[in-house]
This record gives structure tokens, sequence and C-alpha cells, in this order.
């Protein structure tokens, strides 16, 4: 089995990023088209052959542009799904950490153990990913694929190629920044970071 190139993108900046909510919703505002279109073409010249995407509209309308370069389909994959946040999904931060305080400290502090209540929690997540890249693998042997995703399924997947826990999670330098790009090289017994949350095709942006 050849090696496989998977090229994450957390998707572009939405309304709600810039409110300070807890994602779970939201479609890419004027800077979010702008990164989404820097993110195309920076991967102008990868040899795509299949493009993924969360079925959030925002990570579909990242990975759209790009599709659209390569003249290709978009596979959606609820594998991809953002962690559930369950009944906290879209409530301002500043809420959450006012109505379940130690809430949002355990999350802080020690987040492989948070389940949220309605939602889900990182071990679930994490089999999700971890399904993702078995099926990429068998799928894909030898090619290069793109997926549109969030913040937590990127550091569940940076986690996993670094062989850390889900205690790490919330650790700063876990943190996909928005339409961010992270590769992995899929081997058949390992996984390699070739890039992890490069921001370089956004500069511009944000000069």
């Amino acid at each position: 089995m050849s090696e496989t190139r998977l090229i994450l993108v957390r998707h572009g900046q939405t309304a709600w990023n810039a409110q300070g909510r807890v994602q779970g919703g939201g479609t890419l505002d004027a800077l979010g088209r702008m990164q989404a279109s820097a993110v195309a073409t920076r991967l102008v010249s990868e040899p795509i052959t299949h493009v993924y995407s969360s079925p959030a509209l925002r990570a579909k309308q990242t990975a759209k542009l790009t599709a659209q370069t390569k003249n290709l389909g978009i596979h959606q994959s609820s594998l991809l799904k953002d962690l559930d946040y369950g009944r906290f999904a879209g409530a301002f931060i500043e809420d959450v950490q006012k109505e379940a305080p130690g809430l949002f400290e355990q999350w802080r502090d020690s987040p492989e153990t948070v389940t949220f209540e309605n939602g889900e929690n990182l071990a679930a997540l994490r089999y999700r990913i971890n399904r993702f890249i078995a099926r990429m693998r068998n799928r894909h042997s030898g090619e290069t694929i793109l997926a549109a995703t969030h913040d937590s399924p990127i550091r569940i997947a940076a986690s996993i190629a670094l062989g850390v826990s889900d205690s790490e999670h919330k650790q700063e330098y876990l943190k996909a920044p928005l339409a961010s790009i992270t590769i992995l090289i899929l081997k058949p017994a390992s996984i390699e970071l070739e890039i992890f949350k490069e921001t370089s095709h956004l500069e511009a942006l944000h000069a």
C-alpha cells in the first residue's frame, strides 16, 4: 500500500467566530471567503484527486473554491463534523463561563474528561477521525486528498500523528487557526505530519 497525503483545512472565518461563540454553525463572512480563496490559491499545484468536507456549510464553502479549481465534486463526510458541543453549541463563550464555570474550567484543564450534555466527548471524536483516516488509506492509496473540517478534528488528527493524548487537546500548540493547512502522510503503519497549521497563504489578508 502506498502513502496517502491528507490535506486538512480548517474552514474560514464566520460571523460566529468573530462574535466569540462556541462553534456549531455560521457561514463564511467576507474575510472567510477571502481566506477560502487564499487556500485555493495555495493548493493550486497540489495533485488533489478527491475533496471531502464536513457537512457544515462553513466547511463546504471553504472546500468549494479548491474543488472548483480542480474540477472536482465534494464528498460530504459526517466523520469530519466538529466536536458536538450539545446544548452549548452557538452559545457565547462568556455566557458559558457564567452558566457553567465548573464545566468551562474542566474543559480547559482536563478536556478528556468532558462529555457535553446532548453532545459528545473527545474519545468519540478521536474514534471518528481514526475511522476517516482508515477510510482514506483504504480508498485513496497513493493519492492526495483534501478534507475541509474544524479546529477540534484537526487537533485530534495532529494528536494521533504526534502520539499525544486527548488531555493535551486544549493546548495552544495544537490549535488550528482559521483557514490553516495541515498535511498528514498516511503510511501503512504510521502517520507523519508533513505540514502543521500553515498560514503563510493568509499573510496578505492580515497585513
